[in-house]
């Protein structure tokens, strides 16, 4: 990709510090924008940091946005103050980018804005690839926002692809990191019934997709970001505690799961999506990682 421009987002997060040591590797120019250059600096060594976007030069081109920014959904119970603020962190952030980039005198070729599977809502068993209808939830409200935000770069001439991502994959963050440590301790198990499906990828595997969306022109829209071989909740926990030599024998009921975390379970944690990546697999995208055991035992041994 030669000595080009990204601009991230996001970058302190679990993605996006992945995303931007991968970028520096590959020979790209790498500016994040944050909202504390003294707590990124030491997350993002040897990126370029601004706290605003007033602080690139107005000459400059940024050849690819990627845009992951947004309040965590899992860091506590949601209220509507909560719900407002992932909306704020997300609409609101991507509306500053495109008002910044409408009176630019360069915009991005491409921007990969962040979302998520979540975009479906509950659909059971459904399979659903990447042109899948929705059906109306909180979750989906907040990525169909996100996405129409983003969605006004195409009038500036930009490519745009909507990262519909699942449950991300590695160590010691993201849902391992929460999952890990009590499956370690053998008091691990399925929540709820444990048929709610669970999308999920490899980090490395969701970089990699990054990038090739940034380069395959003929991609925009909608992107499910997950593994071809989605699981069930109850899958996933008995591959986790064998790959940890750990049983899983305590599940976690509904009534108790919706006890501790509200809205949010019957939002993500009691509920998922059987979401499939049609487009990346017909743009001939290629997982390192497409099996849940072969991840898991990348990931942790």
């Amino acid at each position: 990709m030669g000595a080009k421009t990204v601009l991230v987002t996001g970058a302190t997060g679990f993605i996006g510090r992945y995303f931007c040591k991968s970028a520096q590797e590959r020979g790209l120019q790498v500016i994040a924008l944050t909202r504390s250059i003294e707590k990124a600096s030491a997350r993002l060594p040897g990126v370029q940091l601004i706290e605003t976007l007033e602080e690139l030069p107005i000459t400059k081109k940024i050849n690819y946005l990627v845009n992951l920014a947004g309040e965590p959904l899992v860091a506590g119970r949601w209220n509507e103050a909560r719900k407002q603020v992932f909306i704020n962190s997300r609409v609101g952030m991507t509306d500053s980018l495109f008002k910044y980039f409408e009176s630019s005198e360069h915009s991005p070729d491409v921007l990969i804005s962040g979302s998520a599977v979540g975009y479906y809502g509950n659909q059971g068993d459904k399979l659903l690839d990447d042109s899948a209808r929705h059906r109306d939830s909180y979750s989906h409200h907040l990525c169909s926002e996100w996405e129409r935000s983003a969605a006004q770069f195409t009038r500036l001439g930009t490519r745009v692809c909507y990262l519909r991502t699942g449950i991300v994959l590695g160590l010691g963050e993201g849902a391992l990191g929460r999952m890990v440590p009590p499956f370690k301790l053998g008091l691990g198990g399925r929540i709820g019934s444990g048929k709610q499906w669970m999308p999920w990828i490899h980090i490395n595997d969701e970089v990699a997709l990054i990038y090739h969306c940034l380069k395959r022109s003929d991609i925009s829209g909608s992107v499910n970001a997950c593994a071809p071989n989605p699981v069930t909740n109850r899958q996933f926990s008995q591959v986790l505690a064998d790959v940890l030599s750990r049983p899983a024998l305590l599940p976690m009921p509904a009534p108790v799961v919706r006890l501790l975390f509200g809205e949010m379970a019957d939002e993500l944690l009691l509920t998922g999506q059987r979401a499939y990546p049609r487009k990346p697999l017909e743009s001939d995208f290629e997982f390192s990682f497409p099996e849940l055991r072969q991840a898991l035992e990348e990931i942790l041994h």
